[in-house]
């Protein structure tokens, strides 16, 4: 996003966290970034205690923090928080004052103890063909959404906006869980499983929509970008479907997660099984039997065959 907004003509900070100096240095040297493989010219970096001087003056901030680190950085970033739009990529459910699974937004208010002005851009975004220019549809929600767009839309990203920000939020959170489940397919019986993970997107999206009616939000959000086109990419190129393919081969949950994430490959399927499962128990959603399935495999131990065996909907 930081090479979106340059290449829109914006000056641009890109601020990295504590956790962030290895891909800091070889950007600073002019090298290419060691994830995306690209050289990001033209941008101006900050470390982690440079933070105050890194919003000096920003009339946009784009947080691509991950759900654990979210709530810390904007506690760090309080103090010197301008009262400008917030252009989150971060998906995820969090732990409330209420002590119950929230949307990130609602949490950040909380943190912040005011408006945080916040925009959920949502959507099949991966990283990579985002920085490298291939055609992307998002969706930023929120009320300073038409702005966010008018800042970074344009040329191979396109943006759409709506006011459902419950709806496209809860969106991004639950498709890391699903994603995970269809990938299970995969390590379970091979790429000859065609009908059953089209079976499981569809009722992903049946499941989906309840949760997102449960928030609040509207049930069109699910069959957009937000929804049927971030399922999509998550379930057929990204960490959480390899995730769920290594479970379905039979390795258990807690082993592949410790695994990838000791390698630097985030999962956020693992802990996204568990808020979403949470939040349904929490608002009285029932009749989910996928996402009982993917949490009875990832998080209660129970047998990945008979479990994808005895799934039944419809």
């Amino acid at each position: 996003m930081a090479k979106v907004a340059h290449d829109r003509g914006h000056d641009v900070v890109l601020w990295g966290t504590w956790l962030d100096d290895p891909m800091l240095d070889p950007v600073e040297r002019g090298e290419e970034h060691p994830r995306l493989r690209l050289r990001l010219p033209g941008l101006r970096l900050a470390r982690a205690g440079d933070l105050a001087r890194a919003l000096e003056g920003a009339e946009l901030v784009v947080c691509g923090v991950n759900s654990d680190g979210i709530v810390e950085v904007l506690r760090r970033a309080a103090p010197s928080l301008p009262d400008v739009p917030i252009v989150s990529v971060t998906k995820g459910l969090l732990e409330g004052s209420a002590k119950r699974a929230e949307r990130i937004d609602l949490v950040v208010g909380e943190t912040l103890g005011r408006d945080p002005r916040f925009v959920h851009a949502a959507g099949p975004a991966k990283a990579m063909e985002v920085a490298r220019g291939v055609l992307t549809w998002m969706c930023f929600a929120g009320r300073d959404a038409e702005s966010a767009k008018a800042a970074l839309g344009g040329g191979h990203l396109l943006v759409s906006t709506t006011d459902d920000i419950a709806g496209a939020e809860l969106c991004s959170a639950l498709k890391n869980a699903y994603a995970t489940g269809l990938g299970m397919w995969d390590g379970f019986v091979g790429a000859e499983a065609h009908n059953a993970r089209a079976a499981c997107f569809a009722q992903a999206i049946a499941e989906m929509r309840a949760l997102v009616v449960a928030a609040g939000g509207r049930a069109d959000t699910v069959h957009g970008p937000a929804g049927v086109g971030d399922l999509h990419v998550t379930a057929a190129a990204g960490r959480n479907r390899a995730f769920g393919e290594r479970i379905g081969r039979g390795e258990p949950a807690v082993e592949v997660a410790r695994d990838m994430g000791a390698k630097g490959q985030l999962t956020e399927g693992y802990a996204a099984i568990a808020s979403a499962h949470r939040f349904a128990r929490e608002r009285g959603v029932a009749d989910l039997p996928l996402l009982g399935a993917i949490h009875a495999v990832v998080w209660a131990g129970a047998d990945v065959g008979a479990t994808l065996r005895d799934l039944r909907f419809g």
